[in-house]
């Protein structure tokens, strides 16, 4: 089944049905499988005998794999940078490798290698409850928190965190592609309007349009740009955005963003509250854009010509590069400016604001 499994990643990949983020994160789960199979002795099991009981043990591995860490320090080594759980897993971690599973064995029935995947020999109610995924209530930086980590002077160790951070809070992009850019994806436009143009990785495989995302720099931006080159050394991907996570929350502590957000906690079934400083992901910096954009933008249906939903609003207008700067400009609250071909700032005249 193990075999089978890494073969069913491997072809996805190649076919492009999935992309580098989702080939990696496979591979994660493809090893936690082997981990459950080894535990259990069942390493040279075939798929068509992974019994819908066996499904359930898995879930509960998943969400309690911390418990075998110290009883089997052969499949858990230390050293090397890894991180084995430490806690009891979160619902959506178990559901999303679930998911996975499920994915397999649909392929496994559809080409007929099984008959009958184990997801279905499972009722329909536990089935729905065990695939249920409840997200904790979002949170984001406020926009005086951002502007507070933004005029926090932070030791040198924690400079280039909060650079990252600012720079991903400034265009939304999500850490491993904010981590890949270079100097070569960034561009200016014809009115002189500084950008980073590129491709998101998780759907770069599977795009029909070779599109990229046109992301205009704010101030604050560029000058992070300026200075860094965009030169922050990634040499393991998935090691530096563990680092970056874990240097964040120091970031965040030493800036004072202590505001308490609500968790879902799922082993006593109840909220609880902790600082934001100690919660805080790479995720955080794309909630931050997304909800500061939200609140400076106009409902689109707001003047009732069309209904909620509708479409049409999106055939008969399109959001372009200087419109988006200064949206970007309003809710980041910071100067609209222009820049020459070498991202040196360019004067305005007074009376038509056009640069010279």
């Amino acid at each position: 089944m193990c075999e089978r499994f890494q073969r069913y990643i491997s072809e996805a990949y190649r076919d492009g049905v999935i992309g580098n983020g989702r080939y990696t994160v496979l591979k994660g789960k493809e090893r936690k499988l082997q981990r459950f199979l080894a535990v259990k002795g069942l390493s040279a099991i075939r798929s068509k005998d992974f019994t819908s009981d066996l499904l359930m043990e898995y879930r509960k591995f998943i969400f309690d794999e911390y418990l075998y860490v110290e009883q089997n320090p052969i499949l858990y080594p230390s050293g090397g940078g890894r991180h084995w759980p430490q806690r009891r897993c979160k619902d959506t971690t178990v559901v999303h490798d679930l998911k996975a599973l499920q994915a397999f064995f649909r392929e496994l029935e559809e080409t007929g290698e099984i008959l009958c995947s184990p997801f279905k020999k499972i009722s329909r109610e536990k089935r729905r409850s065990i695939m249920h995924t409840m997200y904790d209530t979002p949170f984001f930086l406020k926009a005086d928190e951002l502007q507070k980590v933004m005029n926090t002077i932070v030791p040198a160790g924690l400079q280039k965190t909060k650079d990252l951070f600012i720079l991903n809070c400034a265009l939304g992009c999500r850490i491993g592609d904010l981590l890949r850019l270079s100097m070569e994806k960034v561009a200016v436009s014809e009115d002189g309007i500084p950008y980073v143009h590129y491709i998101p990785s998780k759907t770069i495989r599977g795009q029909a349009v070779n599109q990229e995302i046109q992301t205009p720099l704010i101030k604050p931006a560029l000058e992070i740009v300026r200075h860094t080159r965009l030169n922050f050394s990634v040499r393991n991907p998935k090691y530096e955005k563990e680092v970056y996570n874990r240097n964040l929350r120091q970031l965040l502590r030493h800036c004072g963003i202590n505001r308490m957000v609500c968790l879902f906690n799922s082993e006593i079934g109840d909220n609880v509250y902790r600082p934001l400083y100690e919660v805080a992901t790479s995720k955080l910096a794309r909630k931050t854009h997304v909800d500061m954009l939200n609140k400076v933008q106009i409902n689109y249906y707001a003047a009732g010509l069309h209904h909620e939903g509708s479409e049409a609003v999106f055939r008969y207008t399109n959001l372009e590069l200087k419109d988006r700067f200064a949206l970007l400009n309003a809710a980041f609250g910071v100067e609209d400016y222009r820049v020459d071909g070498s991202l040196r700032a360019r004067q305005k005249t007074k009376d038509a604001g056009q640069s010279v």
